[in-house]
């Protein structure tokens, strides 16, 4: 039961990264309000059947745990809406670099409010986690680092708002269970993307012209990676489970090499090297 966090988190990393190749296959120009339409109804949908199926009704909680519940889910939404406004004002390998490094902040948070520990290797393992990021990240192609420092500064809302829900809502899931706490976030985030949707794009839907269903399936890896996720962060301290299922990424790399014929440089090989090596230490 100590590790049955891993398990999930392998899951979380393996949705999350071919839901990421099946996105970029699809190559569509629908704006971001649309593709976070698409995503909440999967999410809605899918969470909502989860929670219907395994809630415990007898159980009640007070109107205070709901709330930070709701306001966890809600940091997560908002970090959705402010990462693709990052996107509109700089370049996705500098922007997506700042607002996925939310994990040391994750960690931080928890374990100064949480009670959590870590061990040496646990210590090591979430370093070699970190770097791995970092060296898989870091150096965009020709060395460049411009962007506008407005997407920067929605870039790093995205950081705060993902670190702050995953601790967050390691803490409430003690109380009110995974279960629970994903039926909040199928009520809030997508109330939260559908308005976000209605005031940019006003109301207008779109879809892709092409490879619809392989877009389709991008948005069920994310809706079913975050179940897993969640199920992750429950049964494992947040501290590690964020930085290892951060790492999706890498496979996105690995997957898209075979299946769209990109190739990965020894800068990524490296990285994949150091989380195999992290997996073990946290593992031990």
């Amino acid at each position: 039961m100590e590790l049955l966090w891993l398990p999930f988190s392998v899951a979380t990393i393996a949705f999350y990264g071919l839901g990421q190749v099946f996105a970029k296959e699809t190559r569509t120009s629908i704006s971001s309000a649309n593709l976070l339409l698409i995503l909440s109804a999967n999410i809605f949908i899918m969470w909502t059947v989860y929670f219907v199926v395994f809630r415990d009704p007898s159980v009640s909680f007070p109107i205070e745990t709901w709330l930070l519940a709701a306001a966890a889910a809600g940091l997560s939404g908002a970090a959705y809406i402010t990462f693709y406004e990052a996107l509109k004002h700089g370049k996705v390998s500098i922007v997506g670099t700042v607002a996925g490094a939310y994990a040391p902040w994750t960690v931080v948070l928890a374990l100064l409010f949480l009670g959590e520990t870590m061990s040496l290797l646990d210590g090591i393992g979430v370093s070699l986690v970190v770097a791995a990021m970092l060296v898989f990240t870091y150096g965009g192609e020709n060395g460049e680092r411009k962007t506008e420092l407005l997407g920067i500064a929605f870039a790093v809302c995205s950081l705060f708002f993902w670190g702050t829900s995953a601790a967050l809502a390691k803490d409430v899931m003690t109380e009110i269970g995974n279960t629970n706490f994903i039926g909040v976030y199928a009520l809030v985030c997508p109330t939260i993307w559908v308005a976000y949707w209605f005031t940019t794009a006003r109301g207008r839907f779109e879809r892709p012209k092409s490879n619809r269903w392989i877009l389709e399936l991008s948005m069920v890896c994310f809706a079913i990676g975050g179940i897993t996720y969640y199920l992750a962060i429950q049964n494992g301290n947040v501290s590690i489970v964020s930085p290892i299922t951060n790492l999706y990424p890498l496979l996105t790399i690995v997957v898209a090499k075979y299946r769209l014929k990109e190739n990965l440089t020894l800068r990524q090989y490296v990285a994949l090297a150091m989380l195999l090596v992290s997996i073990l230490l946290i593992s031990f």
